[in-house]
């Protein structure tokens, strides 16, 4: 799905992700799964949906290459952003969210060494994943 009103496009929660990264896209298929009220929405990061979306002085020099998560027009990064995309997901799942208590530096050391090491996890891909059919509304350009 490829909107063109820039305005509707800002209203709703977007995870962007790496779209050769085997262990996004496994994170892309989980959140389709637990995301009942299917409120969130998909791009690669290497889509024109950021460049259009995000103001620049908003982006991260350099874009970072795991995910980023846009909502209220904000952009959240790292740790924050994994966090706040938590509560999009069904009970008990949802609960992770409360992690934002712990230091902000941690988490972000945490989630920085798992970004470091996603491709031997999960490995590297040619192209981004196909959505299902069903899908498919919720990416917003592939």
């Amino acid at each position: 799905m490829i909107l063109e009103n820039i305005e509707e496009l800002s209203k709703r929660a977007i995870v962007f992700y790496d779209g050769s990264c085997g262990f996004c896209q496994a994170s892309v298929q989980f959140l389709l799964k637990y995301n009942k009220k299917q409120d969130l929405y998909f791009s690669a990061l290497q889509s024109d949906v950021l460049q259009s979306l995000v103001p620049d002085a908003q982006l991260p020099e350099p874009l970072p290459d795991s995910i980023l998560f846009w909502e209220g027009g904000k952009l959240y990064t790292e740790s924050e952003a994994a966090l706040r995309i938590t509560r999009h997901l069904n009970f008990p799942l949802s609960i992770l969210y409360y992690f934002r208590f712990i230091p902000l530096s941690f988490r972000d050391f945490v989630y920085r060494f798992i970004a470091r090491h996603r491709y031997s996890i999960a490995g590297r891909t040619d192209s981004c994943m196909l959505p299902s059919p069903a899908q498919r509304a919720r990416f917003l350009e592939f």
